[in-house]
C-alpha cells in the first residue's frame, strides 16, 4: 500500500511556496523509515523544490487557465489538480491520498491520518457545520433550496444533513476518484448559480456523502489560515528559510519543530490596532 501526501501551489507569492517546504519537513519529523511515505507538489515552480525528495509535477499555465475557468474561480485548481495526480501516479486499489494545503504543519504525528481512511471512508479537515444552521451558509439555502440538479444520471438536492466540511486537508483512496469528477460538474453547476467562493469544497463533500463516509482529522493538524495569522506566519518562515539555507534536509526537519508560528498578545494587538 502505498501511502501519499500531496500538495498543489502555483502563483507569484514566494510566501506559499515556503509554506508547503514548512509543512512537509514538518511532516517528515514524524516519518520513520518502517513507515515509507511519498511527498509529490503539483507546482507552477517545479525548482523550488528540486532540493528536496518529493516527487515533482509540472503545473502549467494552460491547466492553470482551464482549470481556474480563465482565473475566474481559481479554487476549482484543488480538485482538477488532486485528480491529475491520482491519474499520474496510477494509483492501485489500496493506496491512499492525503492533500494537504499549504498554510498547514505538524507538531503531533499526523500518521494516524492515513488509518482514518479507508475504502468506505474519506477524510477532510473539519465539518463546520449544517447548511440550514449556520446564518453564514445561507447562501447556499437562498440558491439551491429547491432546485434539482441532473448530473450524468445521478440528481442533486440540497438536504437538511448538508453540511460545509473545509477542505484545508483531502484523504480520499482510487476509487473515490469518480467522486471527484462528478463533484467537479456539480461544482460547476453551482458556481452558475451560487455566489460563494467555498462551492469547491462543498461539492466534494455532497458528492463523496453519496457513497462514503467522511470523517474529520482536524486534531492531527495545525494552521495559519486567517490573513493575519498567515501574514505573521509568513513573515516567521521566510526568516526560517533564510537562516537555513546552508543546512541540510536532517537538520532542516529537527529544526522545522521549534519554530513559532502562534502570535504573542502583543503581536495580535500591533496588528489589531495596524489595521484600525
Amino acid at each position: 500500500m502505498r501511502k501519499i501526501v500531496a500538495y498543489i501551489v502555483y502563483g507569484e507569492n514566494q510566501s506559499y511556496y515556503d509554506g508547503v517546504k514548512y509543512s512537509f519537513l514538518t511532516f517528515m519529523n514524524w516519518v520513520s523509515e518502517n513507515d515509507p511515505i511519498e511527498i509529490v507538489v503539483l507546482t507552477q515552480k517545479p525548482e523550488e523544490f528540486f532540493k528536496f525528495p518529493v516527487g515533482v509535477f509540472k503545473l502549467t499555465d494552460n491547466q492553470i487557465n482551464k482549470w481556474s475557468i480563465n482565473g475566474a474561480y481559481h479554487f476549482r485548481i484543488k480538485n482538477r489538480g488532486l485528480a491529475y495526480l491520482m491519474d499520474e501516479l496510477s494509483l492501485k486499489t489500496e493506496d491512499k491520498i492525503l492533500f494537504f494545503d499549504a498554510d498547514t504543519y505538524f507538531h503531533k504525528s499526523p500518521l494516524s491520518l492515513f488509518d482514518l481512511i479507508n475504502s468506505k471512508q474519506a477524510l477532510f479537515y473539519l465539518n463546520e457545520g449544517l447548511i440550514y444552521k449556520r446564518k453564514r451558509f445561507d447562501v447556499y439555502v437562498k440558491h439551491l433550496e429547491g432546485k434539482v440538479i441532473e448530473i450524468e444520471d445521478k440528481k442533486y438536492q440540497l438536504s437538511k444533513k448538508s453540511a460545509l466540511w473545509g477542505s484545508l486537508m483531502i484523504g480520499i483512496m482510487p476509487n473515490m476518484r469518480h467522486s471527484l469528477e462528478w463533484a467537479d460538474l456539480l461544482m460547476l453547476k453551482f458556481y452558475e448559480i451560487v455566489p460563494s467562493h467555498t462551492i469547491e469544497p462543498f461539492s466534494l463533500s455532497e458528492a463523496l456523502l453519496k457513497d462514503y463516509k467522511i470523517v474529520e482529522g482536524k486534531r492531527f493538524v495545525s494552521l495559519y489560515s486567517t490573513s493575519r495569522k498567515k501574514q505573521y506566519a509568513s513573515m516567521i518562515i521566510s526568516r526560517f528559510f533564510e537562516e537555513t539555507k546552508l543546512l541540510n534536509l536532517d537538520e532542516l526537519i529537527r529544526l522545522s519543530q521549534s519554530v513559532k508560528l502562534k502570535r504573542s498578545i502583543k503581536t495580535i494587538l500591533k496588528q489589531r490596532f495596524k489595521k484600525l
